[in-house]
């Protein structure tokens, strides 16, 4: 039950983040944050991952939906497991952060961005990216130095 309130946890979080986004940002809007080193901004993503495939919406829910899937059936599979902590949190972030873009592109048809940093600010991200890009190293993690 843990796990699912962590993926719940997230997703809500970036919901509400973007509903104040799109209602209270206009798009090109600049706000910066923690001595600049984060910069809010409102951006529409129609591609996946850094844009990819922009042109094909189709494809990249079609991609999200399958691998979305996958993780719920992978998910459903180990949570009653004993141990095993490290990959089961990190396929409740991936999980969370998976669903609410999920629902971005099926509600929507973009997934709402906004906040990049300083360093790389061409570059837009939400929670869910961030929660996805953790979950997934922690599963790599466990993977690579799993106990055979």
């Amino acid at each position: 039950m843990f796990y699912i309130i962590i993926a719940l946890s997230i997703f809500v979080l970036d919901y509400v983040l973007k509903k104040y986004i799109e209602s209270n940002k206009q798009y090109g809007q600049e706000e910066k944050i923690l001595n600049g080193h984060i910069i809010i901004n409102k951006y529409h993503n129609k591609g996946g991952m850094l844009n990819l495939l922009e042109k094909k919406p189709n494809i990249i829910v079609s991609i999200s939906g399958v691998l979305f899937g996958m993780l719920l059936l992978v998910f459903g599979l180990i949570i009653r497991r004993r141990g095993n902590i490290l990959l089961k949190l990190g396929m409740a972030l991936t999980i969370g952060g998976a669903a609410s873009n999920l629902y971005d592109r099926l509600a929507k048809g973009y997934v709402v961005d906004y906040f990049s940093f300083k360093k790389i600010k061409n570059v837009v991200f939400n929670i869910s990216d961030i929660s996805i890009f953790i979950g997934t190293f922690l599963i790599a993690l466990v993977s690579t130095f799993k106990r055979k």
